[in-house]
């Protein structure tokens, strides 16, 4: 810890050239029996006792730029900042990395920043709502307090986008978007989505851009996924999408159609469904079901186009197992977007 009234000293230009593994390797020094690192596409966490440690990669990659360590003192700022919206006993804050002139790693030392963490409580895996549905342990009861998070969360949110037109031809480039990935992975499957996805919004114009007017689309979670519900006493939403808020930008329905789909393809589809329901109950949101049935196509749309580029990087892994993946993602979005334009 520092001192009274001795902060850590900022690096100097140039100063910092200490090595990622560098710093991953005095953090797994830290770890003791029954702690674990855990590596991220984009970082290091580290659960040492009660607290998790998150270490960002110096990368790049389209709007996410760790590159620089005021980059990733920002970004770390950032996603405490954000998921304290729906987590807020979990995230605690960020703390330095330091190194002193002797060269001796601390967290929150008094030698030169050498990097930021953020610092987090660590969570019980087992109590996750992904792990509670596959062991049937998701009751209605045990949901509804995310329910209320998750609904007092929206209602919270001021709206980001307004304007009916604005929404409609922010859906239309994202679904080209999607389709420009999509049609060098599996063209037939991928027209058709799309086809099917712009005659949704063809037909449902107005529909579309009521939910704007009527303040339904806000700054979302980004990436509500069964891993990310913590189901306790308080529950906790974590890991939103903190890199870019234009991808934040969500209709909550959407969000919550998001929801539905990964549950689904856990084998729990109709939990995933009444989570829905009951949410978009308490908002009294009445958005109709082929509104919901396009978000779903939409969203495992996103997620084929993900899987897609995760099998093209160079350090893709099994590149075989992501276009199953974006495969299996694809054909959901094809049969809603289908049924939505029916």
């Amino acid at each position: 810890m520092n001192p009274p009234g001795r902060p850590p000293r900022p690096p100097q230009d140039g100063a910092n050239t200490v090595t990622i593994a560098t710093k991953v390797r005095y953090l797994g020094s830290l770890l003791g029996p029954g702690d674990e690192a855990i590596e991220t596409h984009f970082a290091w966490v580290f659960l040492v006792g009660e607290r998790a440690w998150k270490l960002r990669k110096p990368v790049r990659r389209d709007t996410m730029d760790y590159g620089t360590l005021a980059a990733r003192r920002h970004d770390s700022e950032e996603e405490v900042r954000l998921n304290r919206r729906l987590a807020t006993h979990v995230y605690l804050g960020t703390r330095p990395l330091t190194r002193a002139a002797s060269g001796r790693f601390a967290i929150g030392g008094d030698g030169e920043i050498v990097d930021w963490l953020v610092e987090m409580r660590r969570l019980d895996r087992s109590r996750m709502l992904d792990v509670q549905l596959t062991r049937g342990a998701a009751s209605h009861r045990a949901l509804q307090p995310v329910i209320a998070l998750l609904a007092d969360f929206y209602l919270r949110e001021d709206p980001a986008l307004t304007h009916g037109p604005d929404l409609d031809a922010r859906l239309r480039r994202q679904v080209m978007a999607n389709n420009d990935v999509l049609d060098g992975f599996e063209r037939d499957a991928a027209a058709a989505t799309c086809g099917a996805q712009v005659a949704f919004l063809d037909r449902h114009r107005a529909l579309v851009e009521a939910r704007a007017t009527q303040g339904c689309v806000v700054e979302a979670h980004g990436d509500l996924r069964p891993e990310h519900i913590l189901l306790d006493t308080p529950p906790a939403v974590i890991d939103c999408l903190e890199f870019d808020r234009n991808l934040r930008i969500l209709d909550r329905a959407e969000e919550l159609s998001f929801l539905e789909l990964e549950c689904a393809r856990l084998g729990h589809g109709t939990t995933g469904r009444w989570l829905l329901r009951e949410c978009l109950q308490r908002l009294d949101d009445a958005a109709p079901e082929r509104l919901l049935r396009f978000y779903r196509s939409h969203r495992a749309a996103t997620r084929a186009k993900l899987y897609v580029w995760r099998a093209g990087e160079p350090d893709g892994g099994s590149p075989e197992v992501w276009y199953s993946t974006a495969r299996d993602y694809l054909a959901a979005a094809r049969e809603d977007a289908m049924r939505a334009a029916s």
